[in-house]
């Protein structure tokens, strides 16, 4: 009777950690490696490892600061993900800003041209200037308006260049 010592005592920690939840359980793998090294991990085994034994315990502290540095890393993982998205999608704003900027000051170049034409071409004597004064009064009225138009974009397109991610982004 005295070999049933050790068997009662596995059998009592297999019966204890049966009893313990699911979530607060660690399983203890024993085994040998090829140069017969003798393993205790709580990952399985390699495959060419010869098991010895599986042990199923409670988690020890140390098991749940794992777990716990785990989460950390994962919503480290999932807060630099969300991060890299907001500058990506930062990025795509200041180039569409860029673009916007660009195609308004080609608006605006295009009414200074007609402005230019438009006074050059009823504006070269007195008499003339003072007979279409409203047109050519109108494209440089539309002139000036591109050109605030065309302002007011570059400066959008600058401020979204500039706009730094904050660095506590979700």
């Amino acid at each position: 009777m005295a070999g049933t010592g050790p068997i009662f005592g596995w059998v009592c920690l297999i019966a204890a950690a049966a009893a313990v939840p699911a979530a607060a359980q660690v399983k203890v793998y024993t085994w040998t490696d090829a140069r017969g090294r003798l393993h205790l991990t709580d990952e399985p085994p390699p495959a060419d490892a010869r098991l010895q034994e599986v042990v199923e315990a409670e988690a020890a502290p140390l098991e749940e600061a794992r777990a716990e540095e785990l989460r950390r890393r994962r919503l480290e993982k999932r807060r630099e993900a969300e991060r890299r998205e907001l500058e990506e999608e930062r990025e795509r704003r200041a180039r569409e800003a860029e673009a916007a900027a660009q195609e308004a000051i080609r608006r605006a170049e295009a009414e200074e041209r007609r402005a230019l034409e438009t006074r050059q071409r009823f504006g070269n004597t007195p008499s003339r200037r003072e007979q279409f004064k409203y047109r050519i009064r109108a494209e440089e009225e539309n002139a000036a308006a591109a050109r605030r138009e065309a302002q007011e974009a570059v400066e959008r397109a600058r401020r979204a260049a500039e706009r730094p991610v904050p660095s506590g982004a979700p």
